[in-house]
């Protein structure tokens, strides 16, 4: 063997083992472990009841302004606070008592009260960050089929304070609500249609029995909203009598019939 074959030798042997050590290198640097991202917080949390309906023990007010009680909180083993929001798929409207939003800790829980919320069938959903799953009340509501009995009822109202009436005095207004308020047939029954007419002798006073007819109108609306008996009352237009007197005022009412 001639001396340059040695050399090709030698200089061939020094290039494979740089290229082992190279390779070994980069296998190496490749088997190392990259930076580890903590794993996520568990989180569990838990509504109770998840239906209600306008007889749930939680439940108040009927089919007419129902107002119901649940308890939201999250469990003993979860391992993070965590922040929620309410909302309603049924009325923007819908009120959350204390707050339709907060915190919850491991072993918290707050108890909600929903008001503000119609007779239909529908839900209420609390929503938590991005990865938690929702938790969903179902609410089962339906009114009944309903109509008016035609058969008429009516009572009479005495203004005892015509001027004060017209100037909406609050003892003027007061005095009529509790005479409408003592009408027996009134104290369980719900108001379809009221029909209001004030009393005149004569022609010369019509514009202000119409008038008068029309303050009462709006004590109805009062009463309907306090939860009375008009809660669900169409109005007719103001009315008179010619005969009676301005302190006279007759109400005819049709309730509903189931």
């Amino acid at each position: 063997m001639s001396k340059y074959n040695v050399r090709d030798t030698v200089l061939l042997s020094g290039w494979l083992f740089a290229d082992l050590l190279l390779g070994l290198a980069i296998i190496f640097f490749v088997s190392l472990p990259g930076a580890q991202q903590p794993p996520s917080p568990i989180i569990k949390w838990t509504v109770t009841p998840t239906s209600l309906d306008p007889k749930s023990p939680e439940c108040t007010g009927g089919l007419t302004a129902p107002r119901c009680n649940i308890i939201l909180g999250e469990t003993a083993d979860s391992q993070a606070n965590m922040s929620w929001r309410a909302s309603s798929d049924m009325s923007s409207t819908t009120m959350f008592s204390p707050a339709s939003s907060g915190i919850l800790s491991p072993g918290q829980s707050v108890k909600i009260a929903i008001s503000a919320f119609p007779c239909q069938n529908g839900s209420f959903t609390f929503t938590a960050s991005s990865g938690i799953l929702p938790l969903v009340v179902a609410w089962h509501c339906t009114l009944p089929q309903e109509r008016l009995n035609f058969k008429y009822k009516e009572f009479g109202l005495t203004v005892h304070d015509i001027n004060g009436l017209l100037s909406d005095s609050p003892s003027a207004i007061n005095d009529i609500e509790q005479q409408v308020r003592n009408q027996p047939f009134l104290q369980q029954g719900s108001v379809g249609l009221a029909i209001v007419y004030g009393g005149t002798p004569d022609d010369a006073g019509i514009s202000e029995a119409q008038t008068i007819a029309s303050k009462v109108y709006r004590i109805l609306g009062i009463l309907g909203q306090q939860g009375f008996a008009f809660q669900r009352s169409s109005y007719y237009v103001p009315l008179y009598n010619l005969g009676p007197q301005p302190s006279q005022i007759t109400v005819d009412v049709y309730l509903y019939q189931t």
